[in-house]
């Protein structure tokens, strides 16, 4: 309603079937389970807000990391932890070697759940990855 679109024309614009952006309208987790960062943004765009408004916690500038530094700060938290990349991905739940190796073309493939689980395991929010022109002002 927001965005003065019907639920069929939000989906295609997302390139979601009907139903999948239906259930994204009635279940709060499917936002983070189901869409990558750029579709989330995409979706927040449609909607006229920044990507932090469709969630509850916000970032100051300082905590923000550039996607394509998150590479070296997962290595660097690795090597800290003394374990290997395989151990991590373990803890963290995901694979993270092809991530490590092209970081901006894996995470448009990605769920946000990914990032949310890194975040988790580096101990940061995972918004402070969302690039700053999505960023809430």
């Amino acid at each position: 309603m927001r965005a003065g679109k019907s639920q069929l024309e939000m989906a295609n614009l997302l390139g979601l079937n009907a139903a999948w952006y239906a259930d994204l309208e009635q279940r709060d987790d499917e936002l983070a389970a189901t869409l990558t960062l750029f579709q989330a943004a995409q979706l927040a765009s449609l909607l006229g807000v920044g990507l932090h408004a469709l969630f509850d916690n916000a970032v100051r500038p300082e905590e923000r990391i550039p996607l394509p530094e998150l590479p070296g700060r997962i290595e660097a938290h690795a090597v800290r932890k003394r374990i290997s990349v395989e151990q991590l991905e373990d803890e963290v739940g995901w694979e993270l070697r092809e991530f490590l190796e092209s970081p901006v073309q894996v995470a448009a493939e990605m769920p946000i759940a990914f990032f949310q689980a890194i975040a988790a395991v580096l101990g940061v929010n995972w918004l402070s990855f969302v690039p700053e022109d999505h960023v809430d002002r």
